[in-house]
């Protein structure tokens, strides 16, 4: 299976006290992995709030992130956008927007047959979308080494 990775599962790895579950699995996975220009905006944005202090390292993380991850973040396409309006147009008749943003990201993963990776799963679960919720999915202690799986 192959994976596209929202912002709140990115974060875990700039958290303090991040969820040992989500860095385990996400360097189990991580060759499967990939993610939306538009998350990596959503989370540029996201440091340039933090104040002075926190936003080196924040920066740093997310310079480091855009390293890790070169070549497995999906642009915003004119394939993308023929399946957003697709989309759209499927999400209207049945009355389930979703905000552009978000949209955006849906329909990366709609095109290239991802699924969603993400906590926020009552924002993705659309018709037609997969997604994958590791902080409620993954059992506890999950990739701890007394972990049996």
């Amino acid at each position: 299976m192959s994976w596209l990775l929202d912002r709140d599962v990115l974060l875990e790895a700039a958290r303090p006290d991040p969820d040992g579950r989500i860095l385990a699995w996400l360097e189990r996975e991580k060759e499967s992995c990939q993610t939306s220009a538009v998350v990596i905006a959503q989370l540029a944005a996201w440091v340039r709030t933090k104040d002075q202090r926190r936003r080196p390292a924040l920066l740093a993380w997310l310079h480091r992130l855009t390293e890790a991850m070169q070549g497995r973040i999906l642009g915003f396409t004119a394939g993308v956008a023929h399946t957003w309006a697709e989309q759209d147009r499927l999400l209207a008749a049945l009355e389930a927007p979703m905000t552009l943003e978000d949209s955006y990201i849906a329909a990366t993963a709609r095109r290239h047959r991802l699924t969603i990776v993400t906590g926020r799963e009552a924002d993705f679960r659309r018709p037609g979308l997969s997604v994958f919720n590791p902080f409620a999915q993954l059992p506890p202690g999950y990739g701890s080494p007394d972990w049996e799986g």
